[in-house]
């Protein structure tokens, strides 16, 4: 039994339907996890622990225990404090929690399809695993602008190393992190891009069938194998539903990608989302977790769960 690699992620009240997704899509596929959730408001903190979601731990981001980021909080929307905040979470855990081997930062709007073993066994020398983003052929362009790596999942082993690493990526987050493009800056996630060149120890996740995503599954052939999902030749690990917006309980919209509906990943999990929905609606009947951005709201692709 491995206790060791800690998986966590941050939750407003607008992705907390996926989030307890990804939760569920853990207990799953992976027997031996310990799972760290930072709440953004009180009400998804209250919804979370009402649940009562096993070998989880809840955290306020006042437990953080930073200055900093009440300042930049007046002046972010809600998306970038979720980017700033992510290397002080992990910092945190790591420094508070020392039975962590590994944290491992998931966006909450992916979903593991199995065991994510081979993540940490692709490279047993590593301080850090970084997500390329493989854009497919004609997206290539987008590196330059989005960043080699994607942060919507990586992973630090409790080191010094990687307490120096977050403590750099802490400082550029708090002196510049926007959802937008700036002298060669994008969120939090461009700066991953600098970190090789800095530091010692940092990695390509080269395990197959990790972090497919609207950017690069295009890529691939998708087919149902023995009740597991597959990509070309290898497993799904994790698919990162990057721009799936849930509409209401029966809808849902793709804003990225070729908006295309691929039932053997978007039913299945949009299927679970919806279990998700019901129950939470049995323990607080009025909560809404719905949301599109404005400027998403004539260009996406709307689709019925479960058709």
């Amino acid at each position: 039994m491995f206790m060791g690699n800690a998986f966590c992620f941050i939750l407003s009240k607008y992705r907390l339907y996926q989030g307890i997704t990804l939760y569920r899509s853990l207990v799953y596929n992976y027997s031996y996890f310990n799972v760290f959730i930072l709440c953004i408001d009180d009400e998804t903190f209250d919804l979370c622990n009402k649940l009562q979601l096993k070998n989880t731990v809840l955290i306020k981001v006042d437990e953080l225990n930073d200055g900093r980021l009440n300042v930049v909080k007046q002046n972010r929307r809600l998306n970038e404090f979720c980017w700033t905040l992510k290397p002080f979470f992990l910092e945190y855990l790591m420094k508070t929690y020392d039975y962590i081997e590994n944290a491992i930062y998931v966006d909450a709007d992916i979903c593991f399809f199995d065991d994510p073993s081979p993540i940490f066994e692709c490279n047993k020398n590593y301080c850090a695993l970084f997500s390329e983003h493989d854009f497919i052929e004609k997206n290539s362009i987008v590196e330059q602008t989005c960043g080699k790596y994607n942060s919507g999942l990586i992973v630090f082993k409790n080191c010094k190393t990687s307490l120096d690493i977050l403590k750099w990526w802490e400082d550029k987050c708090i002196d510049w992190c926007f959802d937008g493009v700036d002298d060669g800056k994008f969120g939090d996630q461009k700066y991953l891009d600098l970190m090789p060149r800095l530091f010692e120890g940092i990695y390509s996740i080269t395990a197959p069938g990790v972090n497919i995503a609207p950017w690069n599954d295009g890529k691939y052939y998708f087919s149902n194998q023995a009740d597991k999902v597959f990509v070309n030749n290898h497993k799904l690990i994790c698919y990162h539903y990057c721009g799936l917006r849930l509409l209401n309980k029966n809808q849902f919209a793709l804003l990225i990608g070729s908006q295309t509906l691929n039932r053997i990943i978007h039913t299945p999990y949009t299927l679970v989302i919806q279990e998700v929905i019901s129950d939470i609606e049995k323990i607080s009947p009025n909560f809404d977790g719905y949301f599109v951005e404005d400027h998403f709201n004539n260009k996406s692709k709307i689709y019925n769960i479960g058709r």
